[in-house]
């Protein structure tokens, strides 16, 4: 597969430091200078207990954020005892739930929108996935915030297999299957805490199969059906890399699982992904009407990782992209 357009001027002129940071890991290029210069005022964002601000309120620090820099600052080579990650990493483990799990911030006002995923009351499942994926590369996998969490984890998934993002008081009827994204991320988690034979993971892994068979066939015909309308909606950036990235730092268990572009719903993805990049060389969800850096990032890590597009070539494209300084 072959890109219309370099996604990469777009990506370093509109992308915040840890989506350019995540970017340019994934293609060996985190050691240039301008790089280095990003990873300088990601590291001067945070604040003296650890923490790093909200996407949503940067006036309040965010869990999410926390989290994921912690991740991001690990991947790029800063020690698990050095100052930055230590304190993020403490003031995660500061912040968990009494029942296990993680919630965001309870000072932060969640928009109406976001509330069927992201919750500052209540347990959120991937956030909980992506502080455990902290704390078990920093060294503390048997803690007990750790341990709890995994607890609180396996015992959030629905009957049908699968893992709303925000588990309600009650349990989920039968007729819901849960989150897509959320089922993906924490199905493979298990899988690899567990191990292939894990009941949690084989019912996930088997929904995981149903969400994949239909993304395949909406990628097929360009378009999905929207359940609650039944109207026609574009494939986007967001559906067709769900299942195989939940994020930018997501490790890339799913992929690496055998479902790469040499697979032949997978390669269907990847083939809609490029054929719905923007002229503008950007990628756009379906919540926005312009180009959005951290999903064009997403979707260029996605392209590369399941090797839809080679590495090299990438890397050579943002190369040429980089800025000097």
């Amino acid at each position: 597969m072959q890109l219309r357009h370099n996604p990469f001027p777009l990506i370093f002129a509109q992308g915040d430091a840890a989506t350019v940071l995540w970017c340019l890991e994934c293609l060996g290029l985190a050691d240039s200078p301008w790089a280095q210069q990003r990873l300088l005022e990601l590291i001067c964002a945070q604040r003296a207990g650890g923490a790093f601000p909200s996407a949503l309120d940067a006036e309040q620090w965010g869990m999410r954020e926390t989290v994921r820099n912690g991740l991001l600052l690990l991947k790029l080579g800063l020690p698990a005892g050095g100052a930055n990650v230590a304190s993020a990493v403490r003031s995660v483990q500061a912040h968990a739930l009494p029942q296990g799990g993680w919630c965001e911030n309870p000072a932060l006002d969640i928009p109406p929108f976001q509330q069927t995923f992201l919750s500052n009351a209540r347990g959120v499942t991937w956030l909980t996935a992506d502080a455990i994926e902290l704390l078990r590369q920093a060294g503390l996998a048997e803690s007990d915030e750790c341990q709890a969490a995994i607890g609180w984890l396996r015992a959030q998934q629905n009957a049908l297999g699968g893992w709303p993002s925000v588990p309600s008081e009650s349990r989920a009827v039968d007729t819901d299957r849960g989150d897509p994204d959320a089922t993906a991320q924490v199905t493979f988690l298990l899988g690899e805490l567990f191990g292939p034979d894990d009941p949690p993971y084989l019912a996930g892994r088997e929904l995981y199969e149903a969400f994949l068979d239909e993304a395949a066939a909406d990628a097929g015909r360009g378009y999905r059906i929207r359940p609650r309308d039944g109207a026609r909606q574009e494939v986007e950036v967001y559906g067709l890399t769900l299942l195989l990235l939940s994020w930018l730092g997501d490790r890339p268990r799913r992929i690496e699982s055998g479902y790469d572009a040499g697979h032949p719903r997978v390669r269907s993805l990847m083939e809609a992904l490029v054929a719905c990049q923007g002229d503008d060389g950007g990628w756009t969800p379906f919540w926005s009407e312009d180009s959005c850096a951290r999903y064009t990032a997403l979707a260029v890590k996605a392209l590369c990782l399941t090797r839809a597009v080679p590495r090299d070539e990438l890397r050579e494209m943002a190369r040429r992209s980089l800025p000097t300084l």
